[in-house]
């Protein structure tokens, strides 16, 4: 018999305008991942009932999205290869049909529960047998979206990742750092703690348990453009496709990450506002006012065609917001 779709599901629902609450019990996904998928951009839009209660959406209109985007639940023990396999989690997209930008934040979204994800080892390979029971016993999706086929093992995704690790070569590409201020910078705990060991020579870290660590330091910008090399990065992993836009999937694992393209709106809103101090541009990015200092000082002693070119005011020395963070985060 072939499993249920969650859109099948979902248009079992008893009420046509459902909450997020009413969704999940509708599909038997939890709260938490019902709010992920509504931030979807072509989610369908939600009303806000007059006495201000949650918001709800049209339930034919989810059915829709779901039947477009999400796939059915097929039985782990249908998927293809033996328990006693070892598979990085592209083997593991590949298999399942769980897009790799899933995959990828489930090994720390639920490394502190009390199921996590199973271990890999240095080189990034886990056991299939563990990572099918960790599926079964999480019921997560699987399948190729929109079908209720189990997948076909030879399947390609859009952009095949090639490594699921980030060694020093590639931190210095992603920051822009050179060779010593990388090595000091994996020095610090939080990210010397993440390594998951050497491949051959190279210590080597879970690409999706150092990044959001990356951003979060400010070491990547948290919007606007990448530049080519972290770009390029990001393709190798498989968080940005070789071409065109990031798939509503990869926009989302790259927000959790700490990277949005268009920025949030008080971003946006700053990048047009007025001109602004030193002290304000460090406020604003979460630095001290030495570090903007010394960032100006060596733009401008280099001759970097990127570098703001000082405003004189009344109230003193200000720049242009958008010419700063473009420097900035270059």
């Amino acid at each position: 018999m072939a499993p249920v779709t969650l859109a099948e599901r979902l248009a079992a629902a008893p009420s046509d305008s459902l909450s997020v609450a009413d969704i999940a019990s509708a599909t038997g996904l939890s709260e938490f991942t019902v709010r992920r998928l509504i931030k979807d951009p072509q989610w369908p839009e939600g009303t806000v009932p007059e006495d201000a209660g949650e918001q709800r959406f049209a339930r034919d209109a989810c059915v829709k999205w779901m039947r477009a985007h999400q796939a059915a639940r097929v039985d782990v023990t249908e998927l293809p290869g033996a328990d006693t396999d070892r598979v990085t989690i592209t083997d593991i997209a590949n298999r399942t049909g769980i897009a790799r930008g899933t995959l990828s934040p489930m090994r720390t979204h639920y490394k502190d529960s009390s199921d996590p994800f199973p271990v890999g080892d240095a080189l990034g390979t886990y056991s299939w047998g563990e990572v099918k029971a960790w599926l079964s016993r999480r019921h997560r999706r699987t399948g190729p979206r929109g079908t209720v086929e189990p997948p076909v093992a030879t399947e390609k995704p859009a952009t095949t990742p090639t490594s699921d690790v980030l060694t020093t070569a590639a931190i210095e590409r992603l920051t822009g750092r050179g060779k010593e201020a990388v090595k000091t910078l994996v020095r610090r705990p939080e990210i010397a703690d993440l390594s998951s060991g050497k491949v051959g020579r190279s210590r080597v870290w879970p690409a999706a348990a150092l990044l959001p660590v990356l951003w979060r330091l400010g070491y990547l910008p948290e919007s606007g453009p990448l530049s080519p090399e972290q770009t390029a990065v990001l393709v190798e992993l498989g968080y940005l496709p070789e071409t065109g836009k990031p798939s509503a999937e990869q926009a989302a694992v790259l927000r959790d990450f700490g990277y949005d393209q268009e920025g949030t709106v008080e971003h946006r809103a700053w990048l047009v506002g007025p001109v602004r101090s030193a002290t304000e541009l460090a406020a604003h990015y979460g630095v001290t006012l030495s570090a903007v200092s010394r960032r100006l000082k060596r733009g401008r002693e280099t001759g970097d065609p990127l570098c703001p070119t000082p405003i004189e005011t009344d109230e003193g020395t200000r720049y242009d917001p958008r010419a700063f963070d473009t420097f900035w985060r270059r």
